[in-house]
């Protein structure tokens, strides 16, 4: 933890405690003012060197891409989008006129959205072929949007997304090739999919702070900077946002990078500090009303030794390793256990089971489209290994049995995890607990054991279930449906806690 004499744990403290209070998990907090670092903790075994999944944040790099294209006279923010796709010709009409870089940048084109499309099929043909909404409605937060932006560059430019970016952002900032999410095409997904280091968006974020300007030097046009985090949509009425600009977020004079369950990048101009946060929440907003609230205080006054021992002493608890695993159960080895012809359908509904649990490949390109299938384990003195197979993917988990977690790598769809993970005994069940550590996700698996048979629940965090339901709560169909809103949630709940019953596995 890195902290300066001018900055308060009292309040750094309180912002930690609102979080903990309201069930908020946070992986990393880094506090950078006038280009310093003043505070830096991550949640263990989360670190400044490990990239972290970003969500929508990956929007931002891509309106730093846009704003690169423009100043090299690729297109013009008022450049209409069907003339540079005519293999879409077909869905040409009159709508499509305003279908610019401009409407596409905040999120005003228009065209009907689901968050849990397929994106690895022809993404830009679902963007095409989607419906205008039947009157403008205005904004309309959307995947699809910025995946036309990034499309429009690779096509134009010749090259992948994040190749685009390397001599123009990422090498002048220092900031090594991020793992990048692609279609079925190999282009890299505009909406979603970025991964990175909370250091590296921080020096992002502060370059569009001064101007474009890093290290002395003009890296982003400085007319991008001033425009991309200027209110272009005023959005009235929204928590902790009161506009929105070219694929930024603007709130009481900051400008921000958000994306999905709490990742969030802040500057607050009246100090002159970046603020970054990586979370793993469905209450995202709350996560970053909470920043809001705590934070900027820790500006404002200096701290003292009582308060800094009251954050130390939290953090220490914070991190604590599990405890030692006891009364180990009785575990098949050396048997291969087969996923069940009646545990099949109910885990497919939505999205496959999988090591990365649903409320997170709802939102990949890339994800297993079968139930992982088959399932075995090893044991030695202080680890259990579990082996398990989605589609073609052998996944290899060891487990650490003696309090110390263990690490291992895996590759899912072409993707590398890291994933960290312990087991214990409760009650007379194993159970586990596995973080894939580039994502914002914890799986917590038990194990029942019978007689050639093995019963597995999957539990995660973020909640698959309550990420369905508060997207379905928020969506206008729900919102509309008047006297229908509350039996509809109830069957949507209902519905997705049914899938959400163990597995069963047993040997042929």
């Amino acid at each position: 933890m890195a902290m300066a004499t001018k900055l308060s744990s009292e309040w750094i403290y309180k912002f930690y405690r609102e979080l903990d209070r309201n069930g908020l998990e946070n992986h990393a907090l880094l506090i950078e003012r006038g280009g310093e670092i003043v505070f830096e903790e991550y949640l263990y075994p989360y670190s400044a060197d490990m990239p972290h999944t970003l969500f929508s944040v990956t929007k931002s790099l891509v309106s730093t891409a846009v704003g690169f294209a423009i100043s090299e006279g690729m297109f013009s923010l008022d450049s209409e989008i069907l003339p540079f796709f005519p293999e879409y010709k077909h869905c040409e009409s009159d709508e499509w006129n305003s279908v610019t870089v401009r409407s596409l940048l905040t999120m005003l084109s228009n065209k009907q959205f689901s968050f849990t499309q397929d994106m690895t099929k022809d993404y830009v043909g679902i963007f095409m072929k989607a419906p205008f909404r039947k009157k403008d409605r205005g904004f309309l937060y959307s995947n699809n949007d910025v995946h036309i932006l990034a499309a429009l560059i690779q096509k134009l430019s010749g090259t992948g997304l994040v190749d685009y970016l390397m001599p123009r952002l990422f090498e002048p900032l220092g900031i090594e090739k991020p793992q990048w999410e692609t279609d079925a095409k190999g282009d890299c997904i505009g909406g979603t999919g970025a991964y990175m280091k909370l250091r590296d968006l921080v020096k992002i974020c502060r370059c569009y702070a001064d101007g474009g300007r890093f290290a002395g030097r003009q890296v982003i046009p400085e007319e991008w900077t001033k425009e991309a985090t200027r209110i272009h949509v005023p959005l009235s009425g929204r928590d902790n946002e009161d506009g929105y600009g070219y694929l930024f977020w603007t709130y009481k004079g900051t400008f921000s990078m958000n994306g999905m369950y709490g990742q969030i990048i802040t500057y607050f101009p009246q100090y002159d500090a970046v603020v970054g946060m990586f979370n793993a929440t469905v209450e995202d907003k709350l996560a970053n009303t909470f920043m809001l609230e705590n934070i900027p205080k820790a500006f404002e006054s200096a701290s003292d030794s009582e308060w800094d021992s009251r954050l130390s002493e939290y953090f220490a608890e914070r991190n604590k390793k599990p405890a030692v695993c006891d009364d180990l159960p009785d575990i098949p080895t050396g048997k291969t256990f087969y996923l069940t012809a009646a545990s099949d359908i109910p885990a497919k509904i939505m999205f496959p089971a999988s090591l990365i649990p649903r409320s997170l490949t709802s939102s990949f390109a890339k994800r297993p489209k079968e139930n992982l299938n088959r399932v075995s384990f090893e044991k030695t003195e202080n680890v259990l290994t579990v082996k398990w197979f989605e589609e073609n993917d052998e996944i290899i988990i060891n487990c650490g049995l003696d309090g110390s977690p263990r690490m291992s790598e895996c590759a899912i769809k072409g993707y590398k995890y890291k994933i960290w993970s312990y087991a214990y005994t409760e009650n007379g069940t194993l159970k586990a607990v596995v973080k894939p550590l580039n994502t914002a996700s914890t799986q917590y698996l038990t194990f029942a054991f019978s007689d050639g048979t093995v019963k597995i629940k999957f539990d995660c965090t973020p909640s698959f279930t309550e990420f369905i339901c508060k997207n379905a709560d928020e969506s206008s169909f729900v919102r509309n449906s008047g006297k229908l809103r509350a039996p509809l949630m109830k069957i949507v709940r209902k519905a997705l806690l049914t899938a959400e019953k163990p597995l069963e596995f047993k040997t042929k």
